[in-house]
């Protein structure tokens, strides 16, 4: 019972937040499931860790899939750096997942908690939803 409270609210969330709102969420999903998947591979739950890592992936395919293609097609620094980043991030979690690598998922986690914490302060400058600054955060219009 209690897990579906929790998944109907995290689906209001979801739908109600605006973007930076929704960015943040995506980095701590992903922080999440980085966390989950050390503690799988201690416990030697192989399907587990690999099925966490994966979800972590494919958190860190849509952090780059909500960058602005036109801001990328134009060079933009910034959207370039974050998508060269989260390039970086897919690779090493595949690398942690094959590897058994845990200095690899570690080394995610602390990319991903300095881009989190970012995101934090984006988010609580714009609560509202207001329009963002595409400059400043890269994302789809």
């Amino acid at each position: 019972m209690n897990r579906s409270v929790n998944r109907q609210y995290s689906a209001v969330q979801i739908k109600t937040a605006n973007k930076g709102k929704l960015i943040v969420l995506l980095y701590q999903g992903a922080v999440r499931f980085l966390n989950k998947s050390m503690m799988q591979l201690e416990e030697k739950d192989m399907e587990g860790k690999g099925n966490s890592l994966i979800r972590a992936q494919d958190i860190v395919l849509e952090l780059m899939y909500a960058l602005d293609q036109k801001l990328l097609d134009e060079g933009n620094e910034l959207a370039l750096n974050l998508q060269r980043l989260y390039l970086y991030c897919y690779r090493r979690l595949v690398h942690a997942n094959t590897h058994l690598d845990r200095g690899a998922i570690e080394e995610v986690v602390e990319l991903l908690n300095n881009l989190l914490d970012a995101w934090e302060q984006v988010a609580s400058q714009n609560p509202e939803g207001a329009p963002m600054e595409r400059q400043t955060v890269a994302l789809t219009g």
